[in-house]
């Protein structure tokens, strides 16, 4: 396999926001209560950190409403987009694995179906690292894996276009959560065509 991270960030290059666009006319409103169920659980003003942003919308530009907000994501292109679609936030081009922060720099941590592109080995050190730049009482909201599978597809989305993902089940996820201090507050199988994912919405 070519190298999962380069596959990822080439990806999302390509398809630019047809990504999002595809998947808006499947669910337009797909993220949207989970982000007002978020928002209203952090202090007005709070630091957020999305790790796989995309090109904004619409997660950043809700969030950045009512958040300090920075938006990481492994793609030049998508960051680009960001940066024209909500410029009244942060961006920065970045490999969540290999983020750095002061310990209880964040209100809130989201990453919607990012993470499941890192290869799940490095998946328990960057729940770790979460943990660490939460602040006490802080949230983290994840979509992860419902079943565990790792692979690729050739022609995702848009024809040529290679994606790699890697997860594991939801029981596994919610063990590795709570090791790590998590308090799991809500946990939710989203249904997606023939499969799904898990929504977490955890604690500090």
């Amino acid at each position: 396999m070519d190298d999962p991270k380069r596959m990822v960030q080439q990806g999302y290059d390509r398809l630019g926001s047809s990504y999002r666009i595809y998947f808006e006319k499947t669910d337009s409103k797909r993220y949207l209560s989970w982000l007002v169920n978020f928002i209203r659980r952090l202090p007005v003003g709070g630091t957020v950190l999305e790790l796989g942003c995309a090109d904004g919308i619409p997660t950043a530009k809700y969030l950045s409403q009512y958040t300090d907000y920075l938006g990481i994501d492994v793609s030049p292109v998508q960051i680009e987009l960001a940066h024209i679609n909500v410029p009244q936030a942060r961006f920065e081009v970045a490999d969540m694995s290999a983020l750095s922060f002061p310990a209880e720099s964040f209100t809130g941590v989201v990453a919607l179906y990012s993470i499941i592109h890192l290869p799940l080995a490095e998946q328990p050190a960057l729940f770790q690292a979460i943990y660490q730049w939460l602040r006490p009482g802080g949230y983290f909201l994840c979509i992860a894996g419902a079943g565990e599978w790792t692979g690729t597809e050739v022609d995702w989305i848009e024809p040529g276009t290679q994606m790699y993902w890697s997860h594991t089940d939801a029981a596994t996820y919610q063990t590795w959560f709570t090791e790590t201090g998590f308090i799991v507050v809500e946990n939710i199988f989203v249904p997606e065509g023939n499969g799904g994912h898990t929504y977490f919405l955890l604690t500090k």
